[in-house]
């Protein structure tokens, strides 16, 4: 599903991406750029992205493995062949994407390999009738991804209050690389969404001693209280 690049191979799958603006693009040239330092902090020698930083590319869709599982390994091991094989895939769709559409493109990619899809078990005549099989469920609760101009006098005034709280140039990013319900609120409540981390960048997010240093604490109180008060 991708090349050597790491570019993701399904058809259509960067068509309905929303380019960025002049605001957008200037904020990631801006921004640090961390990609070295990270790569030896995760001890990676190369990475995908045909030559891209991190913060361009979470502004583009991927398609990860988030997990496999097929046979024993270890202790457990044995001199069989495994029958079966599973993978849990994770789409990050960026502004543009539907999501349903991305899942069903993914499908046809998986198809035009010579796999019968199938979302249940496989009866016994369909295994004797296709030689490729692929179970795929698409689980519930899927969104779209959310992302509001940079150059909005919300957007502005967000920034202004929030450097107000800091006499070090805060880092402006039109896109994160994580998953919220943003496209939710906005379509339903008809407005914009921004989003003001203050979390440390090493926090463990979603893992084993997830944490927030005190200090990101005091200055997020700072923070937050410049917003709450703040004139638009």
């Amino acid at each position: 599903m991708k090349d050597g690049s790491g570019r993701v191979t399904v058809a259509g799958w960067y068509d309905d991406v929303e380019t960025l603006g002049d605001a957008e693009r200037h904020a990631i040239a801006e921004a640090p750029q961390y990609d070295s330092e990270l790569k030896t902090q995760l001890g990676l020698a190369e990475v995908e992205g045909e030559g891209k930083s991190l913060l361009e590319l979470i502004n583009s869709p991927s398609l990860n493995i988030n997990g496999m599982s097929s046979g024993d390994v270890g202790a457990l091991a044995r001199n069989i062949i495994p029958t079966t094989a599973t993978a849990v895939l994770d789409l990050r769709l960026v502004k543009g994407n539907d999501y349903q559409r991305q899942v069903e493109r993914l499908r046809d990619h998986i198809r035009k390999q010579g796999f019968y899809i199938v979302e249940r078990e496989p009866t016994p005549e369909e295994r004797l009738k296709h030689p490729l099989i692929a179970k795929v469920i698409h689980r519930s609760g899927g969104y779209n991804a959310e992302r509001t101009r940079m150059d909005l006098p919300i957007s502005l005034a967000v920034v202004a209050a929030v450097q107000s709280t800091s006499a070090d140039r805060i880092v402006k990013l039109p896109t994160s690389g994580g998953s919220l319900p943003l496209s939710i609120i906005t379509e339903n409540l008809k407005t914009v969404t921004i989003t003001v981390p203050i979390a440390n960048y090493d926090n463990n997010q979603h893992a084993e001693n997830e944490n927030i240093r005190l200090q990101n604490l005091w200055e997020g109180i700072e923070t937050y209280a410049a917003l709450m008060t703040m004139s638009n």
